[in-house]
């Protein structure tokens, strides 16, 4: 080891040493497997157990976790199985940095983002430094796919702009002009609005209202009750998800039981938080999912997990699919580079993948990458608007407008 690798090394650890409170330790070794060769392919995932994206980062752990599971019991890469370590940031972009670095210094050769979209933000330079390809798994803040710093990172999902097209196309539709929206504080959803909002301008809606709070907030009634006396057409929930989504919700059908709502993906799928929702407080919520019944590939995931999760499992969400296409991905572009590869030749097979049949999104949605498109999403039919049911559970597509496939 040369004395620069050495002392960066040192530094890494101070660092981390520092976020001990934070940091979860690397590896349960419930995804790793025995390799015959003695060297496993290490895959680094910095994660979210205990801040505003722990729910999503848990959904799509789950999928990850299957998919290591399937490769490794297939006989893994190359015979090689893959080992997953893991770092937990707390989906705070500022603790990022050192969470990655000691997953490369730990051995990984890939890198999963599963935080926020801040974090995955955050920590391009870091990736651009380190040489080492570093995909969101669930992430959709398009920055984090374009320039600068974007050599390495990639994103599977639609990005926020196709969200904001499809919906605006949607309000169009049904005849939506008016606009309130209310969000949370967090930095992801302050950069995605960013880019949201804009999109909803330009088509012609009139934001009447644009109300924000605390991700720990108990009470959003005042803000909830400024949206009603704005008298919108409609009300957009855009945030997390998680507790505060759920307190959206209860307190607008609440106060404006009739008003139609739409909100992002998140709380759609986050299972775990429907049950604090109160009867019918999801009945007028439509959200962008990325599952239809009609995509055989998803029906299948969704069986291979009610098998292993058993009554844990409550439905195949999108987060857990993009996680397992995330790691099947990963395989592909290793497999193309070579087992022996090192982390930036990964990049330049990942930059091969072509029409890789997704998981998500409707029957026939693939996932491509170029040099010049870390985008995987295939167009827009990754996008499947979704409404809740009576009973507070995701229901049929959305019958008013789905997004045409380009």
């Amino acid at each position: 080891m040369s004395r620069t690798h050495a002392l960066r090394c040192l530094s890494i650890a101070a660092t981390s040493l520092t976020l001990a409170a934070s940091i979860t330790a690397c590896g349960d070794g419930k995804d790793s497997g025995d390799s015959s060769s003695g060297k496993d392919i290490v895959i680094g995932m910095v994660e979210d157990t205990s801040g505003g994206t722990a729910a999503t980062s848990a959904e799509a752990s789950t999928g990850i976790s299957l998919a290591i599971e399937e490769i490794n019991k297939a006989g893994g890469v190359g015979g090689r199985s893959l080992k997953l370590i893991r770092q937990n940031d707390g989906s705070q972009p500022s603790q990022t940095p050192a969470v990655l670095r000691k997953l490369v210094s730990d051995g990984a050769r890939v890198i999963i983002m599963n935080s926020s979209s801040a974090s995955a933000q955050q920590v391009k330079p870091v990736v651009e430094q380190e040489k080492i390809v570093a995909v969101s798994a669930t992430n959709i803040a398009t920055a984090i796919a374009e320039p600068p710093n974007n050599t390495f990172s990639f994103i599977l999902a639609n990005p926020i702009t196709d969200i904001g097209t499809v919906y605006a196309a949607a309000f169009e539709k049904i005849g939506v002009k008016r606009l309130a929206v209310i969000t949370d504080d967090s930095p992801t959803m302050a950069g995605l609005n960013k880019g949201l909002l804009p999109i909803f301008e330009k088509s012609g809606i009139t934001i009447v209202a644009n109300e924000k709070a605390p991700l720990n907030s108990t009470d959003v009634a005042p803000q909830v009750s400024r949206i009603a006396a704005a008298k919108p057409d409609a009300l957009f929930v855009s945030s997390l998800g998680g507790q505060l989504e759920v307190l959206f919700h209860n307190t607008a059908n609440q106060i404006m039981p009739d008003l139609p709502r739409i909100s992002l993906a998140s709380i759609g799928n986050q299972p775990d938080t429907w049950k604090l929702a109160k009867p019918g407080a999801f009945r007028q919520l439509v959200y962008a999912s990325a599952i239809s019944a009609d995509n055989t590939r998803s029906n299948e995931l969704g069986e291979k997990l009610k098998a292993k999760l058993g009554a844990k499992y409550l439905g195949l969400t999108a987060f857990a699919a993009q996680g397992y296409d995330t790691v099947y991905l990963l395989k592909q572009a290793i497999e193309k580079a070579g087992v022996d590869s090192g982390p930036a030749q990964v990049r330049g097979g990942l930059e091969q993948i072509s029409a890789f049949p997704a998981s998500w999104g409707r029957q026939g949605f693939t996932m491509s990458f170029t040099s010049s498109k870390h985008v995987g999403s295939d167009g827009l039919c990754g996008i499947v608007l979704r409404r809740f049911t009576e009973q507070n559970q995701p229901g049929d597509n959305w019958a008013d407008y789905q997004p045409q496939c380009s």
